[in-house]
């Protein structure tokens, strides 16, 4: 009876190890690539140098929404015209936000000067621009 106890224990041990790694192999990555990221946020910009905020609504996440809502989103960028302006790449870094590591895209505008921080974050199997901030 010893034997058998012990033959099952290790084999809840082993799946119970096997479910755990197949969970942290499996799970979406906290922050995308910075060439993922970076795509994301250019796409972004781009949308707002279009002149459609609908269009970029749609590449926001929940979150984003639920903080800004699209009237006030609409009202922030017809107050700051700069942000339609041409912006080039200035860095990529890591920031804590709640207790969480996060990528956050920095551009400039080539035009006033004035930077642009973007946070994107995983909505729904997607990256999406999380925050805006300037």
């Amino acid at each position: 009876m010893p034997k058998k106890i012990a033959g099952a224990l290790a084999a809840v041990a082993l799946m119970i190890l096997a479910a755990v790694a197949c969970w942290a192999w499996m799970r979406p990555a906290p922050n995308p690539s910075i060439d993922e990221g970076r795509a994301v946020a250019d796409a972004f910009l781009s949308g707002l140098r279009g002149g459609k905020p609908s269009g970029i609504w749609a590449t926001t996440t929940s979150e984003f929404k639920s903080a800004e809502g699209r009237e006030r989103f609409s009202a922030r960028l017809k107050k700051n015209a700069w942000l339609s302006e041409p912006m080039v790449f200035s860095s990529a870094q890591q920031v804590n936000v709640n207790g969480t590591e996060r990528l956050e895209f920095v551009f400039t505008s080539e035009k006033s000067g004035k930077p642009v921080r973007l946070l994107v974050g995983r909505d729904q199997g997607e990256w999406k621009v999380d925050r805006l901030s300037f």
